[in-house]
């Protein structure tokens, strides 16, 4: 597989969040910083003519996997930055944010392996919406956990 800033950071965030040991906070708090720098220089890429769709896990296994592994993390509130003041807030799941950037980062780098880079970096930018909104909302949990 060719590398590139992306593949480096999913690499690295599967690894952290699946390999060995479980991470502490700050440990995984620094591989979604890297999926998020990874975004800001991966190039927009292509979608090629292969009609092909990575496999995907079934998302309530995956989910139990991820609270398997994660016990302690749970749900959290978040707002709508975009919302109004009055707005209620709203609850996120740790667990789901997981299970969710697994997901993404998995099919960018069967992208990467079975199909091309460019087809991978076109898949992390457009997926960007959805890990994107998981890494930032996760990253502030974390940093909850750290400093309270």
């Amino acid at each position: 597989m060719n590398s590139s800033p992306a593949i480096s950071a999913a690499k690295h965030f599967l690894s952290v969040v699946w390999d060995g040991d479980r991470p502490g906070d700050k440990t995984l708090l620094a591989a979604l910083d890297g999926l998020v720098a990874a975004y800001h220089v991966t190039p927009v890429g292509d979608v090629s003519d292969a009609d092909v769709d990575a496999p995907m896990q079934n998302g309530a296994s995956l989910y139990a996997e991820v609270a398997a592994r994660f016990p302690t993390y749970g749900a959290y509130p978040v707002v709508d930055p975009t919302g109004s003041l009055d707005d209620a807030l709203m609850v996120a799941d740790a667990i789901d944010d997981l299970a969710d950037l697994t997901l993404d980062m998995r099919e960018v780098l069967w992208l990467a392996d079975h199909v091309s880079l460019n087809d991978a970096h076109f898949a992390f930018r457009l997926q960007f919406f959805h890990w994107g909104q998981h890494a930032r909302e996760l990253s502030l949990y974390l940093c909850g956990r750290l400093f309270g």
